[in-house]
């Protein structure tokens, strides 16, 4: 069994969120939004690896930026994260995301993600 790469823990990430769960969770701030990320031992499961395979790959999206984690509260992107994993559903869930969210909310979302102007 080989270790899983970043890119492919990403996909899990998003499949669990978007085709799996079909649940997106939001947090609003007033200037940035948050996604809640599923845990690490559901991606591991997705993945089909044990769970100390994905801490690692976690870890280094932490040391990035690009989340955080708190114990017992869970993994949240930070507005940096959100722009990444944003730019990566418009690329491979577009259409899982807007069947979920609608096409108005995520256009909306997409443009936040990329810091445009209000529409």
């Amino acid at each position: 069994m080989s270790a899983p790469t970043l890119e492919a823990t990403i996909d899990a990430m998003l499949a669990l969120l978007l085709v799996e769960d079909r649940a997106l969770g939001l947090e609003f701030m007033s200037d940035a939004i948050l996604i809640r990320l599923p845990t690490t031992r559901r991606i591991a499961e997705r993945l089909g690896v044990p769970h100390y395979y994905v801490l690692p790959l976690i870890g280094a999206l932490e040391a990035d930026g690009l989340l955080t984690r708190a114990e017992r509260v869970g993994i949240r992107t930070t507005p940096c994260g959100t722009s990444r994993l944003f730019e990566r559903i418009d690329e491979g869930y577009r259409d899982e995301a807007k069947s979920l969210l609608g096409p108005g909310l995520y256009t909306l979302l997409l443009a936040s993600s990329r810091g445009e102007p209000n529409l």
